[in-house]
């Protein structure tokens, strides 16, 4: 009597079967051993379940796969650089803060010497004397002021406002300006006065100095002499003149030879900090004498006798001149 196939030697030969169709490149289904047995037909459903399927993207991982180990393979045979040492962070910030503040250091050194104008004295109801850097002395008129331009090894230069008394130390290596208005003067060493508030006019008392005009005009003025700059943009030929007419304010009062009376008005207005109306024909009057600058009332009242009027506040500040009534 035959003895029947155990069902485990049954499984192992319908899956030896289907493994030689495969190999064989077969197709499992059309073969009747496997599709008429019950058990060859749950194995072929097992089979299309587990069989590779030939993807597109499939076979697109497997060749990256394969490129990225060829690439790691090609870098293990080059030779190693050596490792770049890095710096600790503490050193890199330092070495940041070292530039920031010399980049800062130079701003700031650029802006003292050509920078925009730095006020370094101001005058307001009384004299100032401010000591330059090189130590020249300058005497401020009230209601002015003195601007710092340029601060370098080779020049030093000033900007005026209002009036002021320079004695200038002498030192040939360095040049000393002042700019007023569109003139600058350049002097070695010397005394000299300059006025804005009425047009610009330099005096000078000592030494020699330089005119440069805003047209270029360039002139030298020597002790005694005086230049005044003209509407039409033009320095005056230099031209003698009295040092009392320029440097009597220093002295707490004005000096006037026959002098427009409008000019003495226009001066008495700068040195107070005032606006003083001065009508037709008393302007063009012509006056000589001298005021005391103590106080502003009383020097209206000087001036207005020898004008023969009086000078009544219309604003504050402002001042307007009357004839006496005739009678």
């Amino acid at each position: 009597m035959m003895q029947q196939p155990s069902h485990s030697d049954r499984d192992e030969t319908l899956a030896r079967r289907i493994g030689q169709l495969r190999e064989a490149g077969q197709p499992l289904h059309t073969d009747p051993e496997l599709r008429n047995d019950p058990l060859g037909r749950a194995l072929l459903a097992l089979a299309d379940e587990v069989a590779p399927v030939d993807q597109p993207a499939r076979r697109e991982r497997i060749w990256q796969q394969i490129a990225m180990r060829m690439h790691r393979q090609a870098a293990d045979r080059m030779p190693q650089r050596p490792a770049l040492k890095r710096r600790p962070r503490w050193r890199r910030a330092l070495a940041v803060a070292i530039v920031l503040l010399a980049a800062g250091l130079g701003w700031w050194l650029h802006l003292l010497r050509e920078a925009a104008p730095v006020l370094v004295a101001s005058a307001t109801t009384t004299r100032q004397v401010y000591t330059a850097p090189d130590g020249s002395h300058i005497t401020l008129r009230p209601h002015s002021r003195l601007y710092l331009l340029t601060h370098a090894d080779k020049v030093l230069r000033y900007r005026l406002e209002g009036e002021a008394f320079f004695e200038v130390v002498h030192r040939p290596t360095r040049q000393f300006q002042v700019e007023a208005g569109p003139v600058r003067v350049t002097v070695l060493g010397t005394r000299f006065d300059v006025r804005t508030w009425s047009g610009v006019e330099v005096f000078l008392e000592e030494g020699r100095v330089q005119l440069e005009g805003p047209a270029g005009q360039r002139q030298v003025l020597t002790a005694g002499q005086r230049s005044r700059l003209t509407a039409d943009g033009h320095l005056t030929s230099p031209e003698p003149a009295s040092a009392e007419d320029y440097l009597d304010w220093m002295q707490g009062r004005l000096a006037f030879t026959q002098e427009p009376a409008s000019q003495v008005a226009a001066e008495l207005a700068h040195h107070f900090g005032v606006q003083i109306t001065l009508p037709e024909p008393y302007a063009s009057q012509t006056l000589s004498g001298t005021l005391l600058l103590d106080s502003l009332e009383q020097t209206l009242e000087d001036l207005s006798r020898a004008l023969g009027g009086r000078f009544i506040r219309i604003a504050p500040g402002h001042y307007r001149f009357e004839a006496h009534a005739v009678r």
